[in-house]
């Protein structure tokens, strides 16, 4: 089960999400004790796409999402070019997804544990 179930009122993660960004990928499974695998750090950001568009036609830049986005490849080959095509980038006008999945592109597999 769920650190809920143990009797917890709640859980907070604040800022370790951003030095561990896994973490937020098992919230589900470890807070809840959810079924199923955890969610991939390629699955999150394919899943912010749309979420992306909405923001940018609502006139918010995409640095303003991309910001918070920049670690989830933390430890990963080509964590570094994942996040310097984002800074560079994401603040010039009409940056939307395009940026972020080509900046996906260049997140190299996960090494075997």
């Amino acid at each position: 089960g769920g650190f809920l179930e143990r009797g917890l009122d709640g859980v907070m993660i604040g800022r370790a999400a951003y030095r561990t960004p896994a973490l937020l990928g098992a919230a589900d499974r470890r807070i809840f004790g959810a079924p199923g695998r955890d969610v991939e750090p390629e699955a999150a950001v394919l899943a912010m796409l749309p979420y992306i568009e909405a923001e940018r036609m609502r006139g918010t830049g995409l640095q303003a999402v991309t910001r918070h986005m920049l670690g989830a490849f933390q430890g990963r080959p080509g964590a570094r070019a994942w996040r310097r095509r984002l800074s560079e980038n994401a603040h010039r006008p009409g940056a939307g997804p395009e940026l972020v999945e080509a900046a996906l592109a260049l997140v190299g597999e996960r090494a075997a544990a």
